[in-house]
C-alpha cells in the first residue's frame, strides 16, 4: 500500500525554454490539498501531470502508488479529472450527462441514474431538465462537479472547481467536498480564492513560478506571518506605518499585536481615517508571502 496518496518528487517541466516546474515536491494523504499561486505558479501543469495528461521533463510522480508515466492506465483507474475547461454536450440534460459519465467508467444504467438523481440534487440540480447548453456558466459547472463527485474514485483532482459559482451554491459544495474526504476519498484542488482555501483545507501547497514555497495548513500560514491585526487608513491619516501594503489613496497596515493597533489608533487625528480593521487571515499571509508586498 502507498505511503502517500499522492508523491511529487523534483517534478522538472519545461515548454520550450520556459521552466514551468522547477524541481517541485510535495506529497499528500487522504485530506482537502489545496494548490494555490498566482497565474503562471506552475498548478494547472502539476494537475496535468498527476492526471497523466502530460509528461515531465524529470522528477517523478505517483497517485495511489502508482507512476503517473509508466502506470498511467491504472492512475486513471483510481481517479477522476475536473479540468478548468470542459467540453460541452450540449444536447444532454445534466442527468443524462453524469448517467453517462458514471457509465462510461464502469456503472450499470440504472446505478448510473440513480447517483446522477442524488449528486443532482446534492449540487442544487434536481429540477434542472434542460440542455446544458441552456445552463448557466455556474449551472454547468456544478453538473461536472457532481459527475465527478459521483465517482468511486480514490482521488479528485479539480481545477477551480467553484469558479463561477455563486456563494451559497459554493457553500453547498465545500459541505459536499469535506463530506467526501471524511469517506475515504483524496481531493487536490485549485483555487485563487484564499477564503475558499482558509475554510476547507487540511493543507495548502503554494506555488510561485514553478517552486513550492509553503506546504503546511492554512492556519501555521498565517501563524509565521507574524502579525495579528491589520487596519485599512486613509492616506490622509498623519501616522507613522512600519508595515504597510500600498492601495492607492489607502494602505493596509499590519500590527503585530492588540496593542500596537490600538496605540496607533489613539493617535489618529480624525478618525474617519480608519476604514476598518480585522485579524491577518490566509489571504494575508499568501499576498505576503508570494509577492512580498510588505514594507
Amino acid at each position: 500500500m502507498a505511503s502517500n496518496v499522492v508523491l511529487v518528487e523534483g517534478l522538472v517541466k519545461k515548454y520550450g525554454t520556459y521552466e514551468a516546474l522547477k524541481g517541485l515536491s510535495f506529497t499528500s494523504n487522504t485530506e482537502l490539498v489545496i494548490l494555490a499561486g498566482p497565474n503562471g505558479a506552475g498548478k494547472t501543469t502539476t494537475v496535468e501531470i498527476l492526471t497523466t495528461n502530460l509528461r515531465p521533463d524529470s522528477g517523478r510522480a505517483e497517485v495511489m502508488g502508482y507512476d503517473v508515466v509508466n502506470e498511467y492506465k491504472a492512475v486513471r483507474r483510481v481517479i477522476a479529472y475536473l479540468p478548468q475547461d470542459y467540453f460541452v454536450f450540449g444536447d444532454l440534460t445534466p442527468k443524462e450527462y453524469v448517467a453517462s459519465y458514471l457509465m462510461a467508467r464502469g456503472s450499470s444504467f440504472w446505478e448510473a441514474w440513480r447517483l446522477a438523481g442524488e449528486w443532482l440534487e446534492a449540487v442544487g440540480l434536481s429540477g434542472v431538465n434542460r440542455p446544458m447548453r441552456q445552463l448557466s456558466g455556474g449551472q454547468m459547472r456544478r453538473t461536472y462537479l457532481a459527475a465527478m463527485l459521483a465517482t468511486d474514485a480514490e482521488v479528485l483532482f479539480l481545477d477551480e472547481p467553484t469558479a463561477g459559482i455563486d456563494v451559497e451554491a459554493r457553500r453547498d459544495i465545500w459541505r459536499l467536498l469535506r463530506e467526501k474526504v471524511r469517506s475515504g476519498t483524496c481531493i487536490l484542488m485549485t483555487t485563487h480564492d484564499m477564503s475558499e482555501a482558509e475554510t476547507i483545507a487540511d493543507k495548502v501547497v503554494i506555488l510561485n513560478e514553478g517552486r513550492m514555497l509553503y506546504e503546511g495548513p492554512p492556519k501555521a500560514l498565517v501563524e509565521k506571518v507574524g502579525f495579528s491585526h491589520k487596519a485599512v487608513l486613509s492616506k490622509e491619516a498623519r501616522v507613522e506605518l512600519k508595515r504597510y501594503v500600498d492601495l492607492g489613496d489607502r494602505v493596509l497596515a499590519y500590527f503585530s499585536g492588540k496593542g500596537e493597533f490600538e496605540g496607533l489608533v489613539s493617535l489618529l487625528d480624525d478618525p474617519r481615517h480608519l476604514i476598518s480593521v480585522g485579524t491577518v487571515d490566509l489571504e494575508d499571509a499568501y499576498l505576503l508571502l508570494v509577492r512580498g508586498e510588505l514594507r
